[in-house]
C-alpha cells in the first residue's frame, strides 16, 4: 500500500523532537512492503526527514493538499494516490482512510501512538478487511 504520512504534530513535535517508535515504525512497514510517503500542510520536508534519517525509508516527499484532495494531488504533483493516510487532521484520514493520530506536540518518550499505527495497519492487511474498532477509518469512497 502507499501510505502518506503528515509530518507537524503527528511525526514531529512543536519542539522538533520525532515521535517516539517512528523510525522503528517505518522500517517494519518497508519490510513489509508498503511504499511510505511523506507529505505536509507546510511544504516539501525533506530536510527533517533526512535529519532522522528516514529517507532511505521513505518514497517521496511532498507538499500536502489541505483541501480539494484528490484536485490537489494534481495540482502539487503528487504521483500516487494514498492508500492510506496517517495524520493528526482527521479530515484527510476519514477522506483516504487510514489511522487518525493524537497531535505530538511535545516530547513524550511514553507515547506509543506509532505502535498502535503498526499494529491498525497489520491487522488491516492481513485481514484484508477494515477494522474501524482499532481506529482504521474507511475511505469515504468505499462507504
Amino acid at each position: 500500500m502507499n501510505i502518506f504520512f503528515d509530518v507537524d504534530y503527528t511525526l514531529i513535535a512543536m519542539d522538533g523532537s520525532l515521535r517516539p517508535g517512528s523510525f522503528e515504525t517505518f522500517t517494519k512497514l518497508k519490510n513489509d512492503g508498503h511504499a511510505l510517503y511523506i507529505w505536509s500542510g507546510n511544504g516539501i520536508r525533506t530536510r527533517e526527514m533526512d535529519k532522522f534519517e528516514l529517507t532511505p525509508l521513505i518514497a517521496g516527499v511532498y507538499e500536502k493538499p489541505i483541501s480539494n484532495f484528490d484536485g490537489g494531488l494534481m495540482e502539487l504533483g503528487i504521483p500516487v494516490v494514498p492508500d492510506m493516510a496517517v495524520d493528526d487532521y482527521q479530515e484527510i484520514v476519514s477522506y483516504y482512510g487510514g489511522v487518525w493520530v493524537s497531535s505530538y506536540v511535545f516530547y513524550n518518550e511514553a507515547d506509543n501512538e506509532m505502535d498502535r499505527v503498526y499494529r491498525i495497519i497489520k491487522t488491516v492487511t492481513d485481514e484484508g478487511s477494515n477494522k474501524e474498532e482499532l481506529g482504521y477509518y474507511t475511505p469515504r469512497a468505499s462507504r
